[in-house]
């Protein structure tokens, strides 16, 4: 959801500068026998300047630029996993940000207690016998709301796992091979196994 909110925003950008551009360039043809030469530019007397219309393009090819260099909010909010706020659940994560200013979503002081907590949530998972990528991924991102297969899918390719293979998450090795490639899938980045690894080790 994120590529797609950053394409329709970023395109959205593209079209109003285009149309911008335009039309301030038909308005100074218009008023081309009015033009006076003032400080370098063409004045208009109270129609948009050339000078204008570079700094409105500018305007909106920066605007477009912080659009597409926003990061996810999975990796804003130090939640690689995007763990929910559960509704009810008043579990206090280590390493918790004090602000809640994500009310969907957990927020993390750094990325190692967000990968803590994805420790100690497949561990949970593993006491009731979700055990599997296949099990794990259908329970951590349901079908009603994801492409659960797909998901299935990218995380055996990435770890090598077999998705009916049975995994025990206390291994650390194990709990962060799956939560790297889970992190790669929810927000698009691959982090350094050290720090995955620093995480599941806090758990």
């Amino acid at each position: 959801m994120n590529s797609k909110r950053v394409l329709i925003v970023g395109g959205g950008c593209v079209v109003l500068g285009l149309g911008l551009f335009a039309y301030l360039n038909k308005k100074q043809k218009q008023h081309k026998n009015a033009a006076l030469i003032h400080s370098g530019s063409v004045a208009l007397g109270n129609n948009p300047t050339v000078t204008d219309m570079k700094n409105t393009v500018n305007f909106i090819g920066d605007m477009m630029g912080n659009v597409l260099k926003r990061k996810p909010r999975g990796i804003r909010n130090n939640n690689p996993l995007n763990i929910r706020e559960s509704k009810g659940d008043r579990t206090n994560w280590k390493g918790e940000r004090k602000t809640d200013d994500d009310k969907a979503f957990e927020e993390f002081t750094h990325v190692k207690y967000g990968f803590r907590a994805a420790t100690r949530t497949l561990r949970s998972y593993q006491k009731r016998g979700i055990n599997t990528v296949y099990s794990i991924v259908h329970t951590f991102a349901p079908a009603h709301e994801n492409n659960s297969d797909h998901y299935v899918n990218f995380v055996c390719r990435e770890t090598g796992f077999d998705k009916h293979q049975m995994l025990d998450v206390r291994n650390k090795q194990v709990a962060a091979s799956l939560l790297r490639a889970m992190a790669k899938m929810e927000v698009g980045h691959l982090y350094p196994m050290h720090e995955v690894m620093e995480g599941v080790k806090l758990a």
